[in-house]
């Protein structure tokens, strides 16, 4: 995948041609709207009747075994691939939750902001941006699904959480978002080679980290195993896909 050769200047300014430093925590709608969705599901599994929720909990999750069984075995084609999105938006507590939650605002305000999806009912450009900004989480989330998968063949251990797509988030902000003063410093932000020292050190303290929350964390959370497999699953696809992202977002304006 080629890198893009030239960059845009990514700047926030006022009407004045200032930078304005409120935007830092203004967070772009389709942001905003993922963490809604997510949090709105988790309120509707706490007031449904308990075996309902049980079983769409149940049929939201990836389970490796069903997966691999095949379409008919599960009923059709899209019963058997619609976890791997939905998975996405549940989670087994509420500290699964805000984390989770905590995450995506954080790596994804960045992220969406450089694609130019702020303000997406505004404009066509920015509803696409935003469209495409959606499209990378969802398939952050879906290879980190399917990591988990190949790696757990033979298992029945549910898999749910946004985890996968907000690792992909993390990596596509480590392509650009040490290249300007600050985060959201006003200077346009190159992207960074795959083999740069900063990229290869963040993934290695992204890989290390997990793997000791893989063996560890589930002791500490009290929530279960901690699906780090999933995480590098979406974690590379977006330190991957990015470029070709970044690019087709420019395309828009």
């Amino acid at each position: 995948m080629s890198e893009p050769s030239d960059q845009p200047s990514y700047r926030l300014r006022r009407p004045g041609g200032e930078v304005d430093p409120s935007r830092i925590f203004n967070t772009p709608g389709v942001v905003l709207a993922v963490v809604l969705m997510t949090v709105a599901v988790f309120v509707l599994m706490i007031v449904l009747p308990e075996q309902t929720a049980s079983n769409l909990g149940f049929a939201a999750a990836v389970l490796p075994r069903r997966i691999l069984a095949g379409a008919v075995a599960n009923g059709g084609v899209l019963e058997m691939v619609s976890p791997l999105i939905a998975h996405m938006f549940f989670h087994v507590g509420i500290a699964h939750l805000l984390m989770n939650m905590a995450f995506l605002l954080a790596f994804g305000t960045p992220v969406a902001r450089r694609m130019g999806a702020d303000n997406a009912l505004k404009s066509s450009a920015a509803f696409a941006s935003a469209s495409l900004f959606l499209t990378l989480y969802l398939l952050s989330g879906v290879v980190g699904a399917l990591t988990y998968v190949v790696l757990h063949v033979n298992d029945y251990a549910l898999l749910i959480g946004a985890s996968g797509g907000v690792s992909g988030l993390l990596g596509a902000l480590v392509r650009f978002a040490f290249n300007r003063s600050t985060l959201f410093g006003p200077e346009a932000a190159t992207l960074s080679p795959l083999l740069s020292p900063i990229v290869l050190t963040w993934s290695g303290v992204f890989i290390g980290t997990n793997i000791v929350f893989g063996a560890f964390g589930g002791a500490v959370t009290g929530d279960g195993n901690i699906a780090w497999e999933a995480h590098l699953g979406g974690y590379f696809f977006g330190l991957f896909a990015f470029p070709f992202f970044d690019r087709v977002a420019r395309a828009f304006r």
